[in-house]
């Protein structure tokens, strides 16, 4: 709570009682130093084939690179690697300020059309997120 709230603040992520974190914390990977979280972002799933990464948030003073990656990179592609061991084919991320570092990563530019029915239902115009996608391939 204490890693995402001040990005819930400045509207960067979607704000989520603690109940509602609790409720859904089976569904999170989640980044610790020394008994701190400092990374996390959570994977959801929207029908057999797709998944919505969300809550992608890293603690300020752990976004410089370390063996090649960042660990925003890190806890992405490990949600990543959980999507593909879960036979989905395709991630979706919304973002309202991000959307050029999850191109960066992978992720085409999408319409809200794209989105699955169950998610689309749920788009809050209001934040107007670009919708992202990558299909992911298989390493099998």
């Amino acid at each position: 709570m204490e890693l995402i709230r001040p990005l819930e603040e400045a509207g960067l992520l979607v704000p989520r009682p603690r109940d509602r974190l609790e409720a859904e914390i089976g569904h999170f990977t989640v980044a610790e130093l020394d008994g701190i979280v400092v990374g996390c972002c959570a994977l959801f799933p929207h029908g057999a084939d797709t998944a919505e990464l969300a809550c992608v948030a890293t603690h300020p003073s752990h976004r410089y690179r370390v063996s090649g990656a960042t660990l925003g990179e890190r806890v992405v592609s490990h949600a990543e690697a959980a999507a593909r061991e879960n036979g989905f084919r395709r991630m979706f991320v919304l973002t309202t300020r991000a959307e050029d570092w999850f191109v960066e990563r992978g992720f085409a530019p999408a319409a809200i059309d794209d989105l699955p029915v169950s998610r689309q239902v749920l788009y809050n115009y209001q934040r107007n997120s670009k919708v992202l996608i990558k299909e992911l391939q298989d390493h099998g």
